[in-house]
């Protein structure tokens, strides 16, 4: 597929309130423009400015509000009727209507159009205009998570025209990734470079809604891929915001003149994922005393207070505490080395045992975890992969425990994890159909407290095998310019049109 290029000239970059502009950093060359074929969070972060939405989740309650529609009914179980904004312009002055949502929506769940992470739209089964200002989304079943994943980034609207007019690629078929880039957001995406840097400018004529209008002029994302390189330039004032940089680079410039340090929350969690069914080979991991000994083993509260960072939260179970239908009300299984010894000598294990630990990433944190189960007597090996290595080696049944981590691609609701971890897929260690049978329930049932109520069983019926062992959300530090007024988002979204200038 070619590369989108936007013909328009980028404006030299400025950064900094005085031009009124902003100037962010990614670490990451993005091919495209749109999420849809360039899976790159900061895409992604970037759609929420210059797309919008039917529905918009808010950052600080977590409540869905209305965007570009601005009410809905829920027909039956199947069936979610929306009314959409009157008045509301694409950015190339054309007016918003229902054959903007049905023609957007139908091409996202059109298996031709090839979209990434097809999983997060294929729920829909079809979308039917009612009339100009109305439409019903059809979900092929109960799907209770359906305004979740309506507020997410890649749920975005163009104009109908727009996506039935694509440019071709040199075969004469439709190259959707260089389509010109068209939303109703509070910015206007007027240049990018693939591989380089993309710039929003404000949207004048935004409407009164939820996201507000911008306070800030332009917003460019820029690609620097040396993270030395992208703190030297925050720190001479040619870049106001960067990420994606290690706990330590962060920490050295706290207190730094003119920088503002925050440590945000993290949707991304970790957790030990044990072979509880043997499927490995011979293992002491398969006994569940030896699981439960693991587990009263990793003091997570210190981990996650000194290591992982201020924003952590030690977790019980395995998903993000405001997810929707998580629980963190699961028995916890508490730092006690004495009771970690009694159970391995329960087990036969008094003189000790040994594992290998497979991870993909977080290797300072893994350390700390070998260091406390080697106090109990659990000898462990670190075995670094790549993601696909540490993937394919879970699906060819051959790992005995796994360090790893999910960050649920932003969803804020338990199906972005359990349901996508826990359903008996080949990675999936536990293998539990009792487990699959409540997320299966949990996943089509639309009452909310039965809903809820279901997640939980399943979530303990976990926690009562030790298939997962939760350890904490992560910290996602950020240094930026002391004059930004900036809010950090769990989901890792940066959104720059709530930001402003101090």
């Amino acid at each position: 597929m070619a590369a989108a290029t936007i013909s328009l000239q980028a404006p030299a970059l400025y950064a900094g309130p005085d031009d009124d502009s902003l100037v962010w950093v990614t670490n990451r060359e993005a091919n495209v423009p749109l999420v849809w074929w360039e899976n790159l969070v900061d895409i992604a972060a970037m759609q929420h400015h210059f797309f919008d939405t039917l529905v918009y989740r808010n950052p600080e309650t977590m409540e869905y509000e209305p965007l570009l529609a601005t009410s809905w009914e829920r027909i039956d179980d199947l069936t979610l009727e929306f009314k959409l904004r009157e008045g509301v312009t694409f950015h190339d002055g054309s007016a918003f209507d229902a054959d903007d949502v049905v023609v957007s929506y139908s091409k996202l769940i059109d298996p031709a159009t090839q979209v990434m992470n097809a999983s997060l739209v294929k729920w829909i089964s079809s979308v039917e205009k009612v009339d100009d200002m109305t439409v019903r989304i059809h979900a092929a079943k109960p799907f209770p998570a359906a305004f979740e994943f309506l507020s997410g980034t890649r749920m975005g609207i163009m104009p109908s025209e727009v996506w039935e007019n694509p440019p071709k690629a040199a075969d004469g078929s439709p190259d959707y990734a260089n389509m010109p880039v068209i939303g109703t957001g509070p910015y206007k995406m007027i240049s990018f470079e693939p591989g380089g840097d993309m710039v929003l400018e404000r949207n004048e004529d935004y409407f009164d809604g939820p996201k507000g209008h911008p306070a800030i002029k332009t917003v460019t994302m820029k690609t620097v891929l040396d993270s030395e390189t992208a703190i030297a330039e925050l720190m001479v004032g040619q870049v106001d915001w960067v990420t994606s940089l290690t706990q330590d680079a962060v920490d050295s410039l706290r207190g730094m003149p003119g920088i503002e340090v925050l440590d945000g929350p993290d949707m991304r969690i970790s957790y030990l994922m044990l072979d509880a069914t043997g499927r490995s080979g011979e293992t002491p991991v398969a006994d569940i005393r030896v699981r439960k000994a693991i587990a009263h083993a990793i003091d997570k509260p210190s981990i996650a207070k000194n290591l992982v960072g201020p924003a952590a939260q030690v977790l019980n179970a395995g998903c993000y505490p405001t997810q929707v239908g998580c629980s963190q009300e699961v028995e916890p299984y508490a730092y006690d080395p004495a009771l970690s010894k009694e159970l391995l000598a329960e087990a036969g294990y008094g003189e000790g045992l040994h594992i290998t630990i497979d991870a993909y990433r977080d290797r300072y944190l893994l350390e700390a975890i070998l260091g406390n189960l080697a106090e109990v007597g659990i000898d462990a090996d670190i075995n670094m992969l790549q993601w696909a290595g540490l993937r394919s080696k879970m699906n060819d049944s051959k790992v005995e425990v796994a360090q790893t981590g999910w960050a649920s691609s932003g969803l804020n609701d338990i199906s972005g994890i359990a349901s996508v971890l826990l359903k008996m897929t080949p990675d999936d260690y536990c293998q539990n159909p009792e487990v699959k049978a409540l997320l299966d329930t949990a996943d089509t049932t639309i009452d909310e407290a039965k809903r809820a109520a279901t997640y939980k069983q399943a979530l303990e019926k976990v926690n009562e095998e030790l298939c997962w062992i939760p350890l904490y959300s992560h910290s996602k530090p950020y240094a930026y310019n002391e004059q930004l007024d900036f809010h950090a988002t769990a989901d890792g979204f940066p959104l720059f049109f709530l930001a402003s200038w101090k």
